[in-house]
C-alpha cells in the first residue's frame, strides 16, 4: 500500500458511525454505501475495486456534512493514488484531460513574466485563460494599477494529475512551479481559479495565497452602472471551505447592485457542477445527474460562478456568468454578449494571451517551463492538431463574413 492509505482507511473505519448523513446527500454513496462500508470493502478486495473511487467526484460534500472529525473525501483520493501506483488506474478515457494538462505545462503555453522587484503574481489558471482571455487581460491590467510590480504566471497547477491519482507526477510538476516562484523572490500568489487556490494553499505553505476575489473586494473597483437583477451564486465544490472567497464574491456582487438568492446548497454545503474529479469521462451519467440537480436548485435564475469550468458547464443549459466578466463588463455580460470560448479555440486564446502579456508586461525576468520534456512529443502533436483546427475555423468564419 502507498504510505497514506492505511491511515486513511483506519480513520474512516474507526471514525465513521454509519449515521447516513453523507449518504442522503450523495448519489455516489447511495450506490456504493457509507464511507465505512467502502473502507472495509477496499481492505477485503484490494486491487479488484479500482473503479469505485473513480466514480466519486471528490467534491468534499461528505466531509462537509459529517458530524465526526474525519475526511471521507481524502480516503477516496488516496484510494485513487493507490490504484494508480499499482498500474490499474490508467483509463483511456482520461487521456484528453492528461493531454490538456500537459499542454498547460508545455514550453509553448507557459510564461513567467516578473517585473523588477516583483513579489506578487497573478495566476489565472488554464480554464479562465482559455475561455476568457480578454477577461484575464482586463483583470490583470486593473490589478497592475494597484500593484505596480505585479507579475503574471501562465502555467498549470497540475491538479488534474492529483485528482486522477498520479501523485508522483503532480508532486514533480507542482514542486517545479513552486520553486520557480520562490527562486525569483515571489512571496504572494493571487489565484483566479479555485482549484489553483486549493493546490497552492495545500502544497505551497511557503507562499501567501489569496483568491483574486478577496483582493478585488479590498480595492476600489472601476465605477460601473448599478444593475437591479436577481442572481444566484454557485460556489465551486473545491471552494466549499474557502469562506474568504465565498464572502468576497457575494460582497462584490452586492456592490454591483445585484440581489442574491441563495440556493438550498451553498457555501460549505455546495453541490458539484458534475465535472469534479474527472468523473464525467468514466461515468457521464453521474456528471449529468449532479449538473441537473444543481440547475434545478437555481430555478432558472442567472448563475454567477467564480470557477471558469463551472461557468461553462452551466452555460450549456442556462444563463451562466463568470464574476470577473460581471465586474469588468457588466452590461455586455448581463445582455448575454460575453460567452466563454470552447475547445479548440481555447488553445488559440491561451497563445494569444501569452503573446499579449509578453508585449505588455515589463518583465525583468521572463522564462517558460523546461521540466516537462518527457511528455512534450505527445503534447506537441495535440497542440498542432488543435491549432490547425483553429486555423480552419478562422478561415471559415472569415469566408462566411465576407458573404454576409
Amino acid at each position: 500500500m502507498t504510505a497514506g492509505l492505511p491511515s486513511a482507511l483506519t480513520e474512516i473505519a474507526s471514525g465513521c458511525t454509519n449515521c447516513g448523513l453523507c449518504v442522503r446527500e450523495c448519489s455516489f454513496l447511495q450506490k456504493h454505501g457509507t464511507p465505512k462500508a467502502i473502507a472495509y470493502e477496499y481492505e477485503a478486495l484490494q486491487d479488484s475495486v479500482p473503479t469505485t473511487t473513480f466514480a466519486c467526484h471528490l467534491c468534499g460534500l461528505c466531509t462537509a456534512v459529517c458530524p465526526q472529525p474525519i475526511d471521507p473525501a481524502n480516503l477516496f483520493l488516496t484510494m485513487r493514488q493507490e490504484a494508480f501506483a499499482h498500474g490499474i488506474a490508467e483509463f483511456g478515457e482520461h487521456s484528453a484531460l492528461r493531454s490538456y494538462e500537459n499542454i498547460g505545462t508545455s514550453k509553448r503555453f507557459t510564461w513567467y513574466g516578473l517585473p523588477d522587484q516583483c513579489t506578487t503574481i497573478f495566476f489565472p489558471g488554464c480554464s479562465l485563460s482559455g475561455t476568457r482571455a480578454k477577461t484575464v487581460q482586463e483583470t490583470f491590467s486593473y490589478l497592475q494599477q494597484q500593484i505596480p510590480a505585479l507579475g503574471i504566471v501562465l502555467d498549470c497547477c497540475t491538479k488534474p494529475s492529483q485528482d486522477l491519482g498520479d501523485h508522483k507526477h503532480f508532486t514533480k510538476m507542482f514542486t517545479a512551479l513552486k520553486n520557480n516562484l520562490l527562486t525569483h523572490g515571489v512571496t504572494t500568489v493571487l489565484t483566479a481559479c479555485p482549484n489553483c487556490y486549493k493546490v497552492f494553499s495545500t502544497y505551497a505553505p511557503e507562499l501567501k495565497v489569496e483568491s483574486v476575489y478577496t483582493t478585488l473586494n479590498r480595492l476600489e473597483l472601476p465605477e460601473q452602472p448599478q444593475h437591479s437583477e436577481y442572481i444566484t451564486v454557485h460556489d465551486p465544490c473545491v471552494a466549499r471551505f474557502d469562506e474568504s472567497s465565498q464572502t468576497a464574491v457575494r460582497e462584490l456582487l452586492w456592490k454591483q447592485g445585484l440581489t442574491i438568492r441563495e440556493m438550498p446548497h451553498s457555501k460549505k454545503r455546495t453541490l458539484c457542477c458534475g465535472q469534479g474529479g474527472g468523473v464525467g469521462m468514466l461515468f457521464p451519467e453521474s456528471a449529468a445527474q449532479w449538473s441537473h440537480k444543481r440547475l434545478a436548485e437555481a430555478e432558472q435564475q442567472r448563475i454567477v460562478n467564480y470557477c471558469a469550468s463551472c461557468t461553462q458547464v452551466f452555460a450549456a443549459q442556462t444563463k451562466s456568468h463568470h464574476i470577473l466578466d460581471l465586474l469588468f463588463q457588466p452590461d455586455a455580460t448581463l445582455r448575454g454578449k460575453i460567452k466563454g470560448s470552447k475547445a479548440p479555440l481555447t488553445y488559440l486564446n491561451r497563445l494569444r494571451l501569452k503573446r499579449h502579456m509578453q508585449h505588455n508586461v515589463p518583465a525583468a525576468v521572463s522564462f517558460t517551463r523546461q521540466d516537462n520534456a518527457e511528455r512534450q512529443t505527445r503534447t506537441a502533436v495535440v497542440v498542432k492538431k488543435s491549432l490547425l483546427i483553429c486555423a480552419i475555423i478562422a478561415i471559415i468564419v472569415i469566408v462566411h463574413n465576407s458573404f454576409v
